[in-house]
């Protein structure tokens, strides 16, 4: 992850499209998983009959969460899936149970349609140096079943973590790049908010003016398709929200309600920052224009000063400074 998250950050603030990037991460982790399961796969077929069973058996009894995933994906499962079949549960016994039952399902299908004329089939080879092993038809389509579950897994769980973590990163190289002095800042963390050091628990950042005034952030890497986003920011009234695109609409109905709406999905996202701050008498430095090259380079500086967890910490102090 950490090798794209500068390269995100690039894309972002040049006003380029950086999910190329995020799937990126998808396929790696994809090729990467996939090997990992077509492994015990190629194990637990070399155990004879029933060896699907024993590899769901064998994989509840395994603990921690990655052993719960496996489970779910063995039985052609993803989390949301059992939660939505049981009213919010997904326990490990509840997992091992609804995927017997969804391959159980799925063999008696296969099994029918075998019955019907021009009906295609699919048999997968495994390979391991000079070894080899068959999958009958209906194993085939449950290894196809496996694999398309821990795709949906990855994929969604990858967008969610690649928002999560380059937010506070990427508000962290603004700040750094227009030079905003560390103790003007804070980066809210979770702890924060959980104890309600800060009234809204969306705001990202808070930037202080030089007469100590707070200013309110929120940032949403999201696009212009998730408008229901946009209305909760409004909502909240911050005093500048930045986001990947807006809707005409909602940026006219911010200009109403007093919020700054800045897209990154433009030519030059932080000049509109910094004429932003200026004008909240927020001590701040115009950005240096640097060529492509050089602005990478010095993206990647700065992340390598990036630490979340002693951010955290510095944060406790910077508030006590400020409340004194």
């Amino acid at each position: 992850m950490k090798e794209f998250i500068g390269k995100i950050i690039y894309s972002i603030l040049k006003g380029q499209d950086y999910r190329t990037y995020v799937l990126a991460i998808i396929n790696k982790r994809f090729v990467d998983k996939t090997q990992e399961l077509i492994s015990e796969i190629y194990e637990y077929k070399q155990k004879g009959d029933n060896w699907f069973e024993k590899l769901l058996d064998d994989t509840f009894k395994k603990r921690g969460k990655e052993n719960k995933f496996r489970l779910l994906w063995f039985g052609g499962l993803n989390d949301k899936t059992v939660k939505n079949m049981t009213g919010g549960t997904s326990e490990k016994e509840v997992c091992l149970d609804l995927g017997k039952k969804n391959m159980k399902a799925l063999r008696l299908l296969l099994e029918e349609a075998e019955r019907r004329e021009n009906n295609f089939s699919i048999r997968i080879i495994i390979k391991k140096d000079q070894n080899q092993i068959e999958l009958d038809h209906v194993e085939s389509l449950f290894f196809i079943n496996i694999i398309s579950a821990m795709k949906l897994t990855i994929q969604g769980g990858a967008w969610s973590e690649v928002g999560k973590q380059t937010e506070k990163c990427l508000l962290f190289v603004i700040f750094n790049l227009l030079e905003i002095p560390k103790e003007h800042y804070i980066l809210t963390t979770d702890e924060m908010k959980k104890k309600g050091l800060i009234g809204n628990r969306e705001i990202d950042a808070l930037v202080f003016t030089k007469n100590k005034e707070p200013l309110t952030i929120e940032l949403k890497l999201l696009g212009i398709g998730n408008p229901e986003i946009g209305d909760e920011a409004l909502a909240r009234k911050v005093n500048l929200f930045l986001i990947d695109r807006l809707t005409d609409m909602m940026k006219k109905e911010s200009e109403k309600i007093g919020v700054k709406v800045i897209e990154f999905r433009q030519e030059n996202s932080l000049m509109e920052i910094f004429n932003f701050f200026k004008l909240k008498n927020v001590d701040c430095k115009l950005p240096e224009q640097l060529t492509s090259k050089k602005l990478e380079s010095r993206i990647n500086e700065i992340i390598m000063e990036w630490g979340e967890e002693s951010e955290d910490l510095k944060v406790i102090k910077k508030l006590r400074d400020w409340t004194k």
